[in-house]
């Protein structure tokens, strides 16, 4: 910026959009912004007031999932799974335990939140072998993917978020058993026939309304898991779930949240 650095006018403008710091290089001023947009808001501003400048440093901005996923690692979750919400690798998963591999995306559910620890907790203890089982609000699809996992004959996922299908899908292939999961973008309404195991994270205020569609997907001697309820709404939610048909045969608690798992009778 060739003005003089000590021109008051021009660090007035300069500081309206929060810069790092400034260094005098002669008779210029360089103003230092942690973000380029800043940088390029500061720019427009001395383009108004007919100062001459230039960005002589414009930093590509960085898409933040990439650098979540360039720094995440992969971490366990219950006695079987081993999450990975990084670039998608080969790598083999400690022993004894399965890989799901899930890049970090806008979808929920890349095994680091409470609710869905909880919920992989509570499917690891169903026997799954052969059976059926209803992903409800799949997000990244990753309880559909785990049910696979842990032998489900067939896994159906689906979400009312389209955006979400989409990126569950693009994690199907990224698994061996990926072609036993079903992902559609609907409603529970528009979902037929009964599982052996419904499983739903989400919280009470999506899960009440839809209550009773996710029961008549539950075949007899089935169960629904629940998992996303704060533990502060435990006392008015888990009454409601709870009926004449319905036994309470699971309850886990973490960090606040949590997970019930209804029997039907």
């Amino acid at each position: 910026m060739p003005r003089k650095a000590k021109d008051d006018a021009i660090l007035g403008i300069l500081t309206l959009f929060d810069p790092l710091g400034f260094e005098e290089r002669g008779s210029d001023l360089v103003a230092c912004f942690r973000a380029a947009a800043d940088a390029r808001a500061a720019g427009h501003a001395l383009e108004s007031s007919r100062v001459r400048h230039e960005l002589v440093t414009d930093i590509p901005e960085e898409d933040p999932l990439e650098a979540y996923r360039a720094a995440s690692r992969p971490f366990p979750v219950g006695t079987r799974f081993w999450i990975d919400p990084g670039q998608p690798t080969n790598a083999p998963p400690p022993a004894g335990r399965i890989a799901l591999r899930l890049p970090a995306s806008q979808a929920f559910g890349t095994g680091g939140h409470e609710s869905t620890r909880l919920a992989l907790a509570a499917l690891e203890e169903e026997p799954l072998e052969g059976e059926s089982v209803l992903d409800v609000g799949t997000g990244s699809g990753v309880l559909a993917l785990a049910a696979a996992a842990l032998g489900a004959r067939r896994a159906i996922g689906f979400d009312s978020d389209v955006q979400a299908v989409f990126v569950a899908r693009e994690n199907l292939p990224l698994h061996a058993f990926g072609d036993r999961v079903m992902l559609a973008a609907c409603g529970p309404t528009a979902v037929t026939g009964t599982f052996a195991v419904v499983v739903a994270n989400l919280l009470p205020d999506e899960l009440l309304p839809v209550k009773a569609s996710l029961y008549a997907r539950v075949a007899h001697g089935g169960r629904l898991i629940v998992s996303g309820i704060p533990a502060e709404r435990e006392p008015e939610v888990v009454p409601k779930l709870r009926g004449r048909r319905w036994t309470l045969a699971g309850w886990r608690r973490e960090n606040g949240w949590t997970c019930v798992t209804l029997e039907r009778g």
